[in-house]
C-alpha cells in the first residue's frame, strides 16, 4: 500500500510540475492589425510582379526543352522594371541561369546577408483547368493571377522593387547585401544558385544569414491557435528518389509463376508504408511547439511545455495527419510504378519510385539501408533511382541569431495580427547551395496563405493577392532598413 501512496504522491509531483511549466508561458498579447494606409505606399508593384509572370520561365530536367529566350527576356524585362537596381548595384557574372546584384554596405565589418528566391517555374500542366491563362499575368478581383505568382516571383519582385524604393531615397545599407536569383530551382538549382554559391565562395564571402522561400504567415491551419502564424523555415529535410526493383521471366499471364516482377515490387512498396520511419522530435520541433505554446489553449500549452513526459503523446498525435507526420520522421510516398507495356505480357523487371524526405539528425544513407532491408524481404532491391541528386538534411539554424531576430521584429511590423515560430520546411529549397557561406539559413515568404491558397502552388490558377505582394515589398524594405 505504501508503494501506491509513493507512486500517486509522485504522480501529483509530476502534474504540478507541469501546470507549473505551462503557467510559466503566459497568453500572448492581444494580436495587433496593420492600417491599410500604410501598404498604399507600396502600390505598383503588383504591376510589376505581373509583368515577371509573364514571361513562361518554365524550367526542365533537359535544357533542350527549355525556352532559353524567355529566360534571357526575363533578364532583360527584369532590368527595365527595376532601372536604379541595374544602373547602381554591382552585378558579377554567374552564368545564364541566375542574376546577382551586389550592394554594398557602409560597414565592411559587418557580415553580409544573402536575399534569395528563383524565377523558375513549374509547367502549367493542363492549361483548361486554369480559369485565366497561367501566363497572363492579370491583376483581377484584387489578386495577381498566373504561375510563378506564389512560387515565388513575388519575391524576387518584391525584393528588387523594395531595393529601387531605397535606392532612389539614397539609402545605403549598413551591411553588404546580395540579391540572388536562380533559374533552375525547381529542377535542383545547379545552374543557378549553384553558379552564384560558387562565386561568392570563390570571394570569401562569410554571410550573416540568408532568406529564401520556405515558410509563410499560416492563417486557419491551426485550429487551436488563437492568431495566424508566421513559420519561419530554421531546418530542413533531405532529399532522396529510392528506385525500388524486381526481375521476372517474361511470357504470357496466362501462365504466371507465384509471384511476377511487379508483385514483388507491390509487395516492397506496400512493406514500406506499412513499416514507416520511426518517429522522433527534433529540436527544431521541440521550439516550435514551446514558441507556439503561448497561442494556444492551457491544455495545449501543457502539452507543448512538457516534451519530457509528453513525447510519446505528441509523436502520436503528429503521426495522424499528414502534415504533421512529416514533422516527426523520414517520409516516403510511392509515386511512380512501372511493369510491362501490355497487359496480357509479364513483366521481366518491374520499378517503383519513392519520393524520401530525410528527417535532420539522420542522413540519406541510414534511410537507404532501411528501405534496402524492407525491399529484401519482400524480394526487391532498393537503390539510387538518380546518383548524384540525394540531398542530406541541412543543418538547424539558431533561434538566437541576429537574423532571425530581424526577421521576427518585421513580421511584428509587417504581420502584426500573427506570431511567429520557428518550424522545420519539409520541401526543398535551393538553400542546400549555400551551406557553407552562411551562419544561418531562413526560409520565409513573407505572404498570408489559406490551406485554399496553397492548393494553387504547383496547381491550377496560382494567384496571390495585391495586399499580400504589398505587405511582401513592405517586409522587404523594412527588413534592409533595419541591416
Amino acid at each position: 500500500m505504501i508503494f501506491a501512496y509513493i507512486a500517486l504522491g509522485a504522480l501529483a509531483a509530476l502534474l504540478a510540475l507541469m501546470a507549473a511549466r505551462a503557467a510559466s508561458t503566459r497568453k500572448a498579447p492581444p494580436p495587433g492589425t496593420l492600417d491599410p494606409a500604410r501598404l498604399q505606399a507600396f502600390a505598383g508593384v503588383e504591376d510589376k510582379l505581373s509583368a515577371l509572370i509573364r514571361v513562361p520561365t518554365v524550367s526542365r530536367f533537359d535544357p533542350s526543352e527549355e525556352d532559353g529566350e524567355a529566360f534571357e527576356r526575363l533578364r532583360r524585362e527584369t532590368l527595365r522594371l527595376f532601372p536604379l537596381v541595374g544602373e547602381r548595384l554591382l552585378k558579377p557574372d554567374v552564368g545564364d541561369r541566375a542574376m546577382l546584384f551586389e550592394w554594398p554596405g557602409s560597414d565592411a565589418s559587418l557580415a553580409p546577408v544573402i536575399l534569395t528566391a528563383h524565377f523558375d517555374v513549374v509547367p502549367p500542366g493542363d492549361e483548361s483547368l486554369w480559369r485565366r491563362s497561367p501566363f497572363s499575368g492579370a491583376v483581377v478581383d484584387g489578386y495577381v493571377h498566373g504561375r510563378g505568382a506564389q512560387d515565388v516571383k513575388i519575391m524576387m519582385a518584391c525584393a528588387l522593387e523594395a531595393t529601387e524604393r531605397l535606392l532612389s531615397d539614397g539609402f545605403v545599407p549598413k551591411r553588404t547585401v546580395y540579391l540572388a536569383f536562380g533559374g533552375d530551382e525547381e529542377t535542383g538549382g545547379v545552374r543557378g544558385a549553384a553558379s552564384i554559391a560558387a562565386l561568392l565562395a570563390e570571394r570569401g564571402v562569410k554571410a550573416s544569414f540568408l532568406l529564401d522561400e520556405g515558410g509563410f504567415v499560416a492563417s486557419g491551419m491551426l485550429s487551436f491557435a488563437d492568431r495566424p502564424l508566421a513559420l519561419v523555415g530554421v531546418a530542413e529535410k533531405g532529399y532522396v528518389d529510392v528506385a525500388i526493383g524486381a526481375k521476372g521471366k517474361g511470357g504470357h499471364a496466362s501462365m504466371p509463376p507465384r509471384h511476377t516482377a511487379a508483385g514483388l515490387v507491390a509487395k516492397a512498396v506496400a512493406m514500406s508504408e506499412s513499416n514507416p520511419f520511426p518517429a522522433r522530435i527534433t529540436a527544431t520541433l521541440a521550439r516550435f511547439l514551446s514558441d507556439l505554446s503561448p497561442y494556444a489553449p492551457f491544455g495545449y500549452r501543457l502539452l507543448f511545455r512538457n516534451l519530457f513526459v509528453t513525447g510519446p503523446l505528441v509523436k502520436l498525435a503528429f503521426s495522424a495527419s499528414p502534415t504533421t507526420n512529416a514533422l516527426v520522421r523520414t517520409t516516403t510516398a510511392a509515386t511512380m510504378l512501372s511493369g510491362s507495356d501490355k497487359e496480357n505480357v509479364l513483366p521481366d523487371k518491374a520499378r517503383a519510385i519513392l519520393n524520401v524526405r530525410v528527417l535532420p539528425g539522420s542522413d540519406v544513407a541510414s534511410a537507404m539501408a532501411r528501405l534496402d532491408a524492407i525491399a529484401s524481404k519482400a524480394g526487391a532491391t532498393a537503390e539510387f533511382a538518380h546518383h548524384g541528386h540525394a540531398v542530406e538534411p541541412l543543418p538547424e539554424s539558431p533561434v538566437d541569431h541576429e537574423g532571425y531576430r530581424a526577421l521576427e521584429a518585421c513580421i511584428r511590423e509587417v504581420f502584426p495580427e500573427a506570431g511567429t515560430v520557428p518550424f522545420m520546411f519539409t520541401a526543398g529549397t535551393d538553400t542546400k547551395h549555400y551551406v557553407g557561406l552562411v551562419e544561418a539559413m531562413y526560409r520565409f515568404e513573407p505572404i498570408m496563405q489559406s490551406p485554399e491558397d496553397l492548393a494553387g502552388v504547383h496547381g491550377a490558377d496560382e494567384r496571390v493577392s495585391v495586399e499580400n505582394v504589398r505587405r511582401c515589398c513592405m517586409f522587404y524594405e523594412t527588413l534592409i532598413r533595419g541591416l
